[in-house]
């Protein structure tokens, strides 16, 4: 949702009839009798929609996860905070001000410092200690990966005491073995083999076809591409 003078533009969920994808808003006067300010990034409920002219009105705010004092931005999941060490000077009061107010949301805050080669980068840039991390992280922002789809895909073999976590997803045609444990938002892609004893860590991805020897144990967080083979035998087949 963002605010524009006196009214309220939301971004609807689904499109409504005709397409319409935005609501101009008046904010019903009951919400200011209660003291209930209406941010950018709310979740907001809406009637009285004139959908041939994409106007409504917000009757009532939902609950906020997080909530950023100054400029009022609720929802939100990440800060960053900008500042230049060059053209001007870094204020280290200020930023200490700016980085209180965003630590007190209790979301992740990032710093980043702009123009630290300004004299010898001709160019825009993020400079950054470790580029591959910055890079890691810059990547994972914007290009999240997909949430996983909690269950068992109908076309899936699963031994009988085989132990998947409720939030785990498992690709049709996936073969899961005795033993086998697969922890909380881990995905098992299609055509996934995983044999006796395999333990995989939470929120760790195997993409398809990745066949897992017994008694392999992968950790947290983990990417396996597709056609990796983990636990064969190896170093000359000793």
């Amino acid at each position: 949702m963002a605010l524009e003078a006196n009214f309220c533009r939301v971004q609807l969920d689904q499109p409504g009839p005709g397409g319409v994808q935005q609501l101009l808003c008046v904010r019903r006067t009951r919400l200011g009798k209660t003291g209930q300010q209406i941010c950018v990034g709310d979740r907001v409920r809406v009637e009285g929609i004139d959908w041939p002219e994409a106007r409504a009105a917000i009757a009532a705010v939902e609950p906020r996860f997080s909530l950023l004092e100054r400029p009022a931005v609720a929802n939100c999941s990440r800060v960053v905070v900008a500042v230049a060490l060059a053209q001007p000077q870094l204020d280290p009061l200020q930023l200490t001000r700016f980085l209180l107010t965003a630590e007190r949301t209790g979301v992740a805050v990032d710093v980043v410092l702009t123009k630290a080669d300004a004299g010898r980068c001709p160019v825009p840039a993020l400079v950054a200690g470790n580029p591959y991390s910055a890079f890691a992280r810059i990547a994972q922002v914007l290009h999240p990966a997909a949430a996983p789809v909690a269950g068992v895909h109908a076309s899936a073999v699963v031994a009988p005491d085989a132990v998947l976590d409720a939030t785990a997803e498992v690709g049709a045609g996936a073969v899961i073995e005795s033993g086998v444990e697969v922890g909380p938002a881990a995905v098992i892609g299609p055509g996934c083999v995983l044999m006796r004893g395999v333990k995989v860590g939470a929120a760790t991805r195997l993409l398809a076809r990745v066949t897992v020897y017994s008694g392999t144990v992968i950790g947290q967080r983990c990417m396996m591409q597709a056609g990796a083979v983990l636990g064969a035998d190896g170093f000359g087949f000793a």
